[in-house]
């Protein structure tokens, strides 16, 4: 596990402001990832045709792939219920990583939370765009797993420093990458220029009693 700490200077001033945010890494070598992307591939053609956009202004959870894309479905599944063996394997590895993450920061983590999983498959030409996914006071952490990729990085936005001259961490993708940061941190994609869909797995880890 690699971890990323991100820590402001100590404050001057009463006003000036504060942050301190992880972002932890590894990679999962034991699951078939061309089996995930297959699944993913045929889940999203029922998925798409069962199910409509979602109603909220969002649509797409402001992510820019629109109501045609997967990910604007995200309110209809929960990834990690799927019964193949490798996503039961990926679940897992998730709850797992979860726990040696906050070990390692010396941080209490939740007993009671849900988690919550959808699919991100973009084409040639599409991006994700810079969003977050909580914060609210419950707000707790995210990730997503690369399951298929060619030459993309996601970036994360300081959740403070986000306008002029922001700090901005490029992490390049890599297909077994698992990721997991703070909800409130924003994040977005490169352009996809590759033939083949870039897919990745997200997840929330969401505070029990919000739901």
């Amino acid at each position: 596990m690699k971890i990323i700490t991100n820590q402001s200077p100590s404050r001057k001033t009463p006003f000036a402001p504060q942050w301190c945010y992880h972002i932890a890494y590894e990679f999962i070598k034991n699951v078939n990832f061309k089996k995930v992307a297959q699944i993913i591939l045929e889940k999203e053609k029922q998925i798409l045709k069962e199910f409509p956009p979602s109603t909220k202004s969002s649509v797409d959870g402001y992510t820019g792939l629109g109501k045609k894309s997967l990910t604007s479905r995200y309110e209809h599944f929960n990834i990690f219920l799927w019964k193949e063996k490798e996503i039961q394997q990926l679940e897992k590895h998730v709850l797992d990583f979860h726990l040696r993450f906050l070990k390692e920061i010396n941080i209490k983590g939740l007993s009671h939370f849900n988690l919550k999983g959808w699919a991100n498959v973009m084409r040639k030409g599409e991006q994700i765009k810079a969003h977050l996914h909580s914060a609210q006071p419950t707000s707790y952490l995210s990730g997503h797993i690369c399951v298929q990729c060619q030459e993309t990085s996601t970036y994360y936005i300081n959740p403070v420093n986000q306008l002029n001259e922001p700090y901005v961490k490029k992490i390049p993708n890599e297909v077994g990458q698992l990721i997991m940061f703070p909800t409130c941190v924003p994040h977005y994609t490169d352009i996809h220029q590759g033939n083949n869909e870039r897919i990745t797995l997200a997840f929330d880890l969401n505070y029990k009693s919000s739901l």
